[in-house]
């Protein structure tokens, strides 16, 4: 459920987006900030958090003359504890050493992000509002492609995995705090692909920041679906063929990313550990997962295809400028589809028509909720023709041929005799136990 956010929350969502989305805070907002920064009930990883924002993301007039002012007064109104973010001086820890670098514009190497990452995960010495900062600040420089595959990697190895024995495992991994204007169908696409004999696995989180949208976890508890499941049983469902598929909650596989929620709560814009925390297998095939996911931003189109590539992990990948930066393609135009596939990246255009034999509109859902996606859902299962009907249909004919496992002419007919026998609505049925 999405958050009310409080004033000093408001300015940092208005400021903290990145260069090319913030907006300047008027002189009126800037007066405010004093106030706004010694109030008891605020959190300090909020202050942080749009303190380092205010650094260092380019500044209107009025905002120049309030940093020139802050140099001479910041000890009145910035609390103690986070004046060394202006000062860069008085640091006492590494990882404030890390920080600091990171607000200044400079990239960390290889070793520095690692050891960053670390603490970020495990050192409890160091506060959640330094976390919080450095975050922010690594969101606002732009991560390095190294810095990234060191927070990849760290990750990674905190990850509590399981190595299977199955030869092919299609991987859902779309961000973890929902949808929030379309439906999230994830666990619909995933018994369907499994009804075409694919294992097909779901993650996520029961609500997370920025959006508290409509999170695969809602939908199943509606559905009085089991959430809290342990990774043996979840194998277990998807070496079983009348299911095949499988939620996992990041409780139960990272905790230690689990445990970061209220500074990604409290920082209100997304971090780099929503752009990883999907991809981390938590289930493995033998080779490596055949990964799907999205992306919003233009920079991602292809730097998440190569990150995947470099990391080494997945057997394939699928990335889609899909709907809410989810792997799902719109129905109603055409979208890019970039995917990595025997050691090779290649960039493409795909549109419904490609799939689909009638044009579809697709507007957005003004009170989008967890009931209202589990009904559209749970009636296309049962053959009704609606939009998640159509959208189950395109999804899985786009994920079976682009990765080359059906043959493009043939899936869509598959998956709607899948659908229209009820052989979709047993296998999501028989998962929910």
């Amino acid at each position: 459920m999405k958050r009310e956010l409080n004033r000093l929350e408001e300015m940092l969502k208005k400021k903290g987006i990145g260069p090319e989305g913030s907006k300047s805070l008027k002189k009126e907002e800037l007066s405010e900030l004093s106030a706004l920064f010694i109030h008891p009930d605020y959190s300090l990883t909020t202050k942080a958090t749009l303190l380092t924002a205010l650094l260092m993301l380019p500044a209107s007039a009025e905002e120049k003359s309030w940093l020139e002012q802050l140099q001479q007064s910041y000890t009145q109104f910035i609390p103690e504890p986070i004046q060394f973010i202006i000062t860069k001086t008085h640091t006492t820890h590494p990882f404030q050493e890390y920080l600091c670098t990171s607000i200044l514009g400079i990239d960390l190497n290889y070793e520095q992000a690692r050891d960053a990452m670390e603490m970020l995960l495990t050192d409890a010495s160091a506060p959640e509002y330094w976390k919080g900062a450095f975050l922010e600040a690594q969101r606002l420089k732009r991560e390095s492609f190294a810095e990234n595959k060191a927070f990849f990697d760290v990750l990674w190895n905190h990850t509590i995995r399981t190595q299977t024995k199955l030869p092919i495992l299609i991987d859902i991994c779309d961000n973890y705090d929902g949808f929030n204007r379309y439906n999230n169908l994830a666990v619909f696409f995933a018994a369907t692909i499994a009804s075409c004999g694919y294992p097909c696995i779901v993650h996520g989180i029961d609500s997370v920041a920025p959006k508290y949208g409509v999170s695969s976890k809602e939908i199943l508890e509606v559905l009085k679906g089991k959430t809290n499941r342990k990774v043996g049983e979840s194998i277990q469902h998807l070496q079983n063929p009348a299911i095949g598929w499988t939620y996992l909650d990041q409780m139960n596989f990272h905790p230690a990313l689990y445990s970061l929620k209220n500074i990604r709560r409290d920082m209100i814009k997304r971090p780099f550990l929503a752009t990883f925390e999907k991809i981390m297998q938590p289930i493995r095939a033998v080779d490596g997962n055949y990964i799907l996911t999205g992306y919003t931003h233009a920079h991602y189109r292809t730097e998440v295809a190569e990150q995947i590539k470099e990391q080494g992990k997945a057997k394939a990948a699928m990335v889609i400028k899909g709907l809410e930066g989810s792997s799902c393609p719109p129905l109603n135009r055409e979208t890019v589809q970039v995917i990595y596939t025997n050691g090779k990246i290649t960039d493409q255009t795909i549109r419904p028509s490609d799939f689909l034999y009638e044009a579809h509109e697709q507007l957005p859902v003004k009170e989008i909720n967890a009931e209202y996606t589990a009904t559209m859902g749970m009636a296309a299962l049962q053959g009704t023709k609606n939009e998640a009907y159509y959208q189950i249909l395109y999804y899985a004919g786009m994920v079976l041929s682009g990765f080359e496992l059906e043959d493009k002419q043939t899936i869509i007919e598959k998956v709607e005799q899948n659908l229209l026998s009820g052989k979709v609505y047993q296998a999501f049925t028989n998962g929910l136990a």
